[in-house]
């Protein structure tokens, strides 16, 4: 029973480490991607808090769109920034201050 119980355990986690992050966008309460670090979130279109965020960076590859918001239900468009993705840090200097984000999975800012 002790190696059955081993063997179940040891399939769980290389079945979790085989199962590809949803981690694709993280934002930063500094302006060059440092201070604290938000949390990890999918960059699928849903809508993510940003206050008191200064910057971003998409993790995984390739351009996508990430677009700001005045207020934090993802309603009051402010800006967008195109990245290439690939931790590249995008500092979000709108002049005013960012309560919500999109992230576009592909480079249109319509998603």
């Amino acid at each position: 029973m002790r190696f059955l119980s081993l063997a179940l355990t040891a399939v769980s986690m290389v079945a979790y480490m085989a199962v590809p992050s949803s981690a694709d966008i993280i934002a930063f309460s500094g302006g060059a991607c440092d201070g604290d670090e938000g949390l990890n979130v999918p960059c699928d279109g849903s809508c993510h808090q940003f206050t008191g965020r200064e910057s971003f960076e998409v993790v995984i590859g390739g351009l996508h769109c990430v677009t700001f918001f005045e207020d934090t239900g993802c309603n009051s468009l402010i800006a967008t920034f195109p990245n290439e993705g690939n931790s590249l840090c995008s500092n979000v200097n709108t002049g005013t201050a960012v309560g919500s984000f999109r992230c576009s999975a592909n480079d249109s800012c319509d998603d």
